[in-house]
């Protein structure tokens, strides 16, 4: 959870490459524009005039799905809590194995939706800068992808191993239900039926 946030609220998604004609290195992220001025040692920001502005739909996807994924990624954390056993607040097995159910869902969404942001945004960059790249010149301003899609990558991933660890937790719990009806079946009345005490 805390990676997808990071990668949405961090500005190093783009970075240009370290070649010797690069006097600045230039940092781009999803919502501004970074430069780190080699000579007066200054890093300086600059937000997009608007967020309204027409951006590259690459731009608007990724930020669309990142959103989603921090989104859910809160709600799935909150749902694993709940579900796991040595948490006290909800106390009913049924219920506990509802949340990790939601929690297993949520989590797998967090990590196929941050996966194609940031893979959409890796095809749009590199569409961008394939003719640069094509040039193989040394020294030339390239691109290099940079921590904040990393950082993404890393949230998709563990957002994935959440989601199975959730399973695990499942499938590893034996089910309330299934112990209801193997409980009536002990005390000698079948399942679904209700012991009726009448008094004389």
């Amino acid at each position: 959870m805390a990676s997808t946030i990071a990668a949405l609220c961090t500005d190093c998604w783009q970075i240009n490459s370290k070649g010797s004609v690069v006097l600045s290195t230039r940092c781009r992220g999803l919502w501004r524009e970074c430069v780190w001025d080699q000579f007066v040692k200054l890093w300086t920001c600059d937000v997009f005039a608007s967020y309204l502005n027409p951006h590259p739909a690459a731009i608007i996807l990724t930020r669309t799905l990142l959103i989603t994924s921090s989104m859910a990624s809160a709600g799935a954390f909150l749902c694993l809590l709940l579900g796991l056993k040595y948490f006290s607040c909800c106390r009913k097995p049924l219920a506990k194995q509802h949340c990790l159910h939601l929690a297993a869902g949520l989590f797998f969404l967090v990590g196929i939706s941050t996966s194609a942001g940031a893979l959409r945004y890796c095809v749009y960059v590199y569409s961008l800068h394939r003719f640069e790249v094509s040039l193989n010149i040394p020294g030339f301003p390239g691109f290099e992808y940079g921590y904040s899609l990393w950082l993404a990558v890393g949230g998709s991933l563990g957002a994935i191993a959440a989601a199975g660890g959730s399973c695990y937790e499942v499938l590893s719990e034996e089910d309330p239900r299934a112990n209801a009806a193997k409980g009536v079946a002990g005390s000698g009345c079948p399942a679904g039926t209700d012991t009726v005490r009448t008094y004389v």
